[in-house]
């Protein structure tokens, strides 16, 4: 379970999130460290956080660990650097808030934070929780204060921590650089600062930090299945494929850790007949994909492809209707099976991905989950009429791609990158399996 607490600084949103995190049992990740460590190393490399370039340049040699202490408290390292308290100082806090308006900085952190979310129940703070990195999060909280409630409590922790600081510091000081803050988060065109449109809104300006605490530990929502429940005539069927295909054909599925709720284009490779039924089988969910409109007038065919959520594509149909369709699917939450090479291969190797992928990501703003199937080629290869009806398969599901990976890209750019990536994604996923399948996929 995700609960993502954004809002601006001095709300209370790190002490009340741990609060939180500990209430519930669950991991709390402060987002704000990563971006502040991200921040130190660029300081101590002598990089100008104003410098666009340089800096995201550097984001090539961010490594952040979080390890726990003998007293069990986090500490954060940047390679081999512990970083936990040197992160907190103000030039670091102007520093961050510069760096992570870069679309290169947020798009190496979002993925850190997403590997960890997807994984454990936890509590996230930050900016863009609720709005970009966990927009399926089951409790979105957006938090707020007056500036000057912020500023005082800024200067008092700065003051605790720091005593020094009292000479060369002022309140007014601070109260301008938490407004300049807030109007750098706001306006800056990645990821800005606001409350997503079904976050609860609370107002900590006149709350302790435990009231602010249990207001949220009570909206906590009961947890929900990992997975939506299948229709019952989808589940039969898909039951029915699922044992054929485990009995028959042995098949084997790796990386469902991968496979996260929400709208998603399942891209894998396509050289076989089977490889659709067998690519929606090893799916833990319902999926939906597109089949000529021709299909749908067999009789016991056209109501099984139904049942599976197959999509007619009447002959003639343009390239703009059957697009619409894919992107309606995914932006009502669908998963959707896509076969980015545009036709079967004719020897079992992956061809070029197609750009329509990319567009389609890019329309839909949704993920890509990569895949790679293999004995499907050599159970039914195109040119032969009938299959195999025993042999070996498997199923491997990649590391998501998000969309937002390619924001700040120029639109044909961005398109060929997803394209790319999706094609080496699925060719490491090929790599794995065949280097033995040991431990996680790529």
């Amino acid at each position: 379970m995700i609960i993502a607490i954004d809002g601006p600084s001095g709300t209370g949103k790190s002490t009340v999130a741990k609060g939180v995190a500990k209430r519930l049992g669950f991991t709390f990740f402060d987002t704000g460290a990563m971006y502040r460590s991200a921040a130190w190393m660029i300081l101590q490399e002598g990089i100008d956080p104003m410098d666009v370039e340089k800096v995201q340049e550097a984001m090539g040699r961010f490594q952040y660990e979080i390890k726990t202490d003998d007293k069990g408290e986090r500490r954060y390292f940047v390679g081999p650097s512990d970083v936990t308290e040197a992160i907190r100082s103000q030039p670091i806090s102007q520093a961050a808030s510069q760096v992570a308006i870069y679309p290169e900085v947020r798009r190496a952190m979002v993925k850190i934070q997403r590997k960890f979310g997807h994984a454990i129940d936890a509590v996230f703070e930050g900016r863009d929780m609720g709005t970009v990195v966990f927009p399926d999060a089951d409790l979105k909280i957006f938090l707020t204060a007056k500036p000057e409630v912020r500023a005082k409590r800024r200067y008092r922790e700065l003051l605790s921590k720091f005593p020094d600081l009292g000479r060369s510091i002022t309140f007014e000081q601070i109260l301008h650089e938490i407004q300049a803050r807030d109007e750098n988060d706001t306006n800056r065109s990645i990821s800005p600062l606001k409350q997503a449109h079904d976050a609860v809104l609370i107002d900590t300006s006149d709350l302790t930090i435990e009231q602010s605490i249990e207001k949220i530990v009570r909206l906590k929502p009961c947890r929900k299945r990992r997975y939506p429940p299948m229709k019952l005539s989808y589940r039969i069927v898909y039951s029915m494929a699922r044992f054929f295909f485990k009995t028959c054909f042995r098949l084997k599925i790796y990386g469902l850790n991968h496979f996260q709720p929400g709208a998603a284009v399942l891209a894998a490779n396509h050289a076989s007949f089977y490889d659709p039924p067998v690519l929606s089988i090893s799916c833990p969910e319902e999926v939906h994909f597109l089949a000529k409109g021709s299909l749908f007038n067999i009789p016991l065919l056209g109501k099984l492809i139904r049942v599976l959520n197959s999509h007619p594509v009447e002959r003639g149909a343009s390239d703009a209707q059957t697009f619409r369709t894919m992107v309606q699917l995914l932006t009502t939450g669908k998963k959707l099976i896509l076969f980015p090479e545009g036709k079967r291969s004719p020897d079992g190797r992956l061809l070029p991905i197609e750009r329509g992928l990319g567009f389609l990501v890019q329309k839909a703003h949704c993920r890509v989950i990569p895949a790679y199937l293999s004995g499907t080629f050599e159970a039914w290869p195109p040119k032969r009429k009938f299959p195999k009806l025993f042999g070996k398969m498997a199923c491997i599901f990649g590391t998501p791609i998000e969309w937002e990976e390619f924001e700040g890209f120029e639109k044909r750019e961005a398109q060929e990158l997803i394209g790319k990536k999706v094609e080496q994604s699925i060719r490491d996923l090929k790599a794995w399996y065949e280097a033995g399948a040991k431990g996680t996929p790529p």
